[in-house]
């Protein structure tokens, strides 16, 4: 009785270990190129999967892990009141202080800025803006996406100020059919717009996807580095 109780103890302690995991030990640069088997052993099982995307949830934070071909390419992580990512990790001083909030702003100049639409989106889920910034070599080049939710004031009117001078330039149809995915020449002005606008979640890895680029009827999929 005595070997069997000291045998259930420790196979209790070592469940209670197995889900001690943090948000930190989780969404972290060392996680990066490892082996599913080894991050499942640290984050626990999927909640749901999706094609090469893998839901994750540690101490209340939702947390995405792109694997292919068994290694883990990229983390994402749904931002909010106690789930604030620290990316130190993975790009060492370059990254924001811990506890800032995330926004464009924070990486200063040079994102790439896409969205799902910015006119006439429909009744579906709310669009999102994205800003894609590259970290410097000395932190490995990897990419940095932000995403901003088109729905509170702030990213509402980033939005509007951001149309408002593609509409101005290059016409209605323009921003209609999400050409400003194509091309770079108004990321100044999204930059501008969206500056200060917290994102609602953030992806890091390499060889992040853009949004789609609509071209003479072809819907092309981009990756920017």
């Amino acid at each position: 009785m005595k070997l069997k109780a000291l045998t259930l103890g420790i196979l209790i302690a070592g469940a209670g270990a197995a889900q001690a995991a943090t948000v930190k030990e989780v969404f972290n640069g060392a996680m990066l190129g490892t082996d599913q088997r080894y991050f499942e052993s640290i984050a626990g099982v999927p909640r749901e999967s999706s094609g090469k995307d893998h839901v994750f949830v540690v101490q209340n934070c939702q947390i995405t892990a792109t694997i292919g071909n068994g290694k883990v390419s990229a983390l994402r992580m749904e931002l909010a009141k106690g789930c604030e990512a620290d990316l130190r990790s993975f790009i060492g001083e370059d990254a924001p202080r811990a506890g800032q909030t995330i926004t464009p702003g924070v990486f200063g100049r040079g994102q790439r800025y896409t969205a799902d639409c910015l006119t006439q989106c429909g009744n579906a889920a709310d669009p999102s803006a994205f800003a894609l910034w590259t970290a410097p070599r000395s932190s490995g080049g990897m990419e940095v996406l932000m995403e901003m939710v088109l729905a509170g004031d702030k990213a509402l009117d980033a939005a509007d100020q951001w149309e408002a001078q593609m509409k101005k330039a290059v016409g209605e149809d323009y921003v209609l059919n999400t050409k400003f995915n194509c091309e770079t020449r108004f990321d100044d002005a999204a930059a501008a717009a969206f500056k200060d606008v917290p994102a609602n979640a953030i992806t890091i890895g390499y060889g992040l996807p853009t949004q789609r680029c609509q071209k003479s009827g072809l819907v092309v999929s981009r990756n920017v580095a």
